[in-house]
């Protein structure tokens, strides 16, 4: 079995458009089962099973087989994404040990479908790479602030720095002689 990394408005997704969430399915890619067969668009269910979708018919897909075959899809991408660090990557992302990002756990477990998700939409994305390392610097100010209005502020305020028009009053402190 084969599997590779994909967000579903990818031109190479197969079948365009579905109701995943009618089908309670989050889609992170294509899968086939040999080289002779068709690619098919690959889904997990809120419990980490694995579908393959033709059409609107999901079958589900026995783990012990697509298991490794998501692991190798995953780490494909997330290496060409973050190099060969890439499970600090993920780990420092989305907050899990590292691992939990080990081939063994994710071919037994899978990772939740909304990391899978996020992973296949980064490295369809024209500009992967460039939005890999932005994540990398956004968790590290969630990590920092906590509070998702302070973060957008200092996120923001990255981009004003670069381009010379920055908030000359954030993160400075008032010291009291």
């Amino acid at each position: 079995m084969e599997a590779r990394m994909m967000h579903q408005d990818n031109f190479a997704f197969p079948d365009g458009d579905r109701d995943w969430e009618g089908m309670g399915l989050m889609p992170i890619g294509i899968v086939r089962r040999d080289e002779d067969d068709d690619w098919h668009a690959l889904a997990l269910d809120d419990r980490r099973g694995a579908f393959m979708v033709d059409g609107d018919k999901a079958t589900p897909l026995d783990r012990e087989e697509v298991g490794p075959a998501i692991f190798q899809a995953m780490e494909d991408a997330c290496e060409r994404l973050w190099g060969h660090s890439w499970n600090s990557s993920i780990g420092e992302i989305f907050a899990l040990n590292r691992r939990t990002v080990q081939r063994d756990r994710v071919a037994k477990a899978l990772l939740p479908p909304r990391v899978l998700a996020i992973i296949a939409y980064v490295s369809s994305a024209d500009d992967g790479e460039e939005l890999a390392e932005a994540l990398i610097a956004v968790s590290r100010y969630a990590a920092k602030f906590k509070d998702k209005q302070v973060v957008k502020r200092y996120i923001e305020n990255a981009v004003e720095v670069f381009y010379g028009d920055y908030d000359r009053e954030i993160g400075i402190r008032d010291e009291k002689p």
